[in-house]
């Protein structure tokens, strides 16, 4: 009897020592659990902040790049897929172009162009004049853009003109090779028609 009223006695100390320290255990889970949550988030909004300024960057670089913009009149805030233009412009044309650019851009979908036209410029989308100026200005930092991008190409010293979607090449490289990468460069950029490569190749 000793011995079992002892057995019993340790069993229950035992009982009751673990369900003293299951609060305590599962508050230990649940903190971990909310630490875990908590980096998963901090990484998950670090990415995508370096996603957003990444699309920006580029965007802004985009802008540089074209002749027919001012970019620093233009302040873009890229939000995932979504990007919202504000700013000032010289004409409808530049305020069309500008949301096009943007639309061009790998992984924005969507743009917001709140831009605001300084002179009272009012020209039709339809126009024909103004199509085709958007869609020259588009394709002239299209191709700047892929120029740049690639290591083998003398980006800044190629002068990119486009009109009716048929490009000019201009400026100086330093061998033949690369007058013939440039030219295939513009050849593979959607919405190009022709190009016509003028690039001179330097002496040496």
């Amino acid at each position: 009897m000793q011995y079992t009223a002892l057995r019993q006695l340790t069993y229950g100390a035992l009982m009751a020592g673990l369900i003293a320290a299951t609060p305590a255990l599962a508050a230990d889970q649940v903190a971990a659990d909310d630490t875990e949550a908590a980096q998963s988030e901090f990484v998950s909004d670090s990415k995508a902040m370096a996603r957003d300024a990444w699309r920006a960057g580029k965007l802004e670089s985009a802008y540089l790049l074209n002749r027919h913009l001012n970019n620093f009149s233009i302040d873009p805030d890229v939000q995932g897929d979504t990007v919202l233009l504000t700013g000032k412009v010289n004409s409808a044309v530049e305020k069309e172009l500008a949301g096009q650019i943007a639309l061009g851009i790998d992984g924005i979908q969507h743009v917001d162009n709140r831009l605001t036209v300084v002179n009272g410029e009012k020209l039709e989308p339809s126009n024909d004049s103004f199509s085709s100026k958007v869609a020259d200005a588009t394709l002239a930092a299209e191709v700047k853009i892929d120029l740049l991008a690639n290591s083998e190409t003398s980006g800044l010293d190629i002068n990119v003109d486009v009109a009716a979607a048929k490009v000019t090449l201009r400026g100086e490289v330093a061998s033949s090779e690369e007058r013939d990468l440039a030219e295939r460069i513009a050849k593979n950029v959607d919405g190009v028609a022709s190009v016509e490569n003028k690039l001179n190749v330097a002496r040496s």
